[in-house]
C-alpha cells in the first residue's frame, strides 16, 4: 500500500511522513505479537485493512481536539495509529488508557521510538481523573451503553465522543437513548460496511 493508495481509502490526504510512521508502528507490532499475544496471528494480514485503517478513519474528528483520551487502548487501536498523525499538528495530544501492564509497555515503546505526541495512563477508565478532554474514542472495547458511562463524567462537560462501531451499532444507539439524550452524526464506516463512526454530542442524562 502505498500513501496516495492510502489517502483514496480514507478520502483524505495522508502524508509521506505519517504513512511512514504507522508502517514502523505496523512492524513494531507485528515483532511484539510473537511474544506479547497482543493481536492474534489470523489477524496479521489484515493489519492494514481490518484495523489500522479502521482506526485512521477517524481522524478527521478528532483533529485539533486538544486531550484526546482513547479508552482501553489495547495494542494501539486507534490511540497509537491517531498518534502518528497528531506528530504533524501541535494541538492534538493523545492519552491512551490500558489497564494492563504489558500492553501498556508496548504503547509506550512505540510512543518513544516513534516520538509520538502520547501519554499512557495504565489504569482503568473509572479511576482516570483529567481535565475535560476535546473528544474520547474507543474500538472494540465494549458496547456504547457501557462507553457512555465509563466517559459520562466528561461527555457531560461537552467533550465530544467519537467511537467505532460494528454491526450492532443501531441497536447500541437504541439503548444508550434509555439512559441519556444526545446528538449523533453517523458516518458510515471505511473498512467495515456494517460498522459505522458514532460522533456523540450535547449528552444529557434522561429524567
Amino acid at each position: 500500500m502505498s500513501p496516495d493508495e492510502l489517502s483514496d481509502r480514507l478520502g483524505f490526504d495522508v502524508s509521506r511522513e505519517t504513512f511512514d510512521r504507522l508502517g514502523q508502528y505496523h512492524d513494531l507490532l507485528l515483532s511484539w505479537s510473537k511474544t506479547h499475544n497482543l493481536i492474534g496471528p489470523k489477524e496479521h494480514a489484515f493489519l492494514w485493512d481490518r484495523h489500522i485503517i479502521d482506526s485512521l478513519q477517524i481522524w478527521p474528528l478528532i483533529s485539533g481536539a486538544g486531550d484526546v483520551v482513547d479508552i482501553g487502548s489495547g495494542a494501539g487501536l486507534p490511540g497509537l495509529v491517531l498518534a502518528c498523525a497528531a506528530v504533524e499538528r501541535d494541538d492534538t495530544h493523545l492519552v491512551l488508557v490500558e489497564s494492563n501492564s504489558k500492553r501498556c509497555a508496548f504503547l509506550r515503546h512505540v510512543s518513544h521510538s516513534l516520538d509520538l505526541p502520547v501519554t499512557v495512563l495504565n489504569s482503568r477508565i473509572e479511576n482516570v481523573s483529567r481535565e475535560t478532554p476535546g473528544a474520547i474514542t474507543a474500538r472494540a472495547v465494549t458496547d456504547l451503553t457501557s462507553l457512555m458511562s465509563y466517559s459520562e463524567k466528561w461527555l457531560l462537560k461537552g467533550t465530544k465522543g467519537v467511537f467505532l462501531k460494528g454491526r450492532t451499532w443501531k441497536d447500541e444507539l437504541t439503548e444508550a437513548r434509555r439512559y441519556w439524550t444526545f446528538n449523533v452524526d453517523v458516518t458510515p464506516s471505511r473498512s467495515d460496511s456494517q460498522g459505522a463512526v458514532l460522533t456523540l454530542s450535547e449528552v444529557r442524562t434522561n429524567g
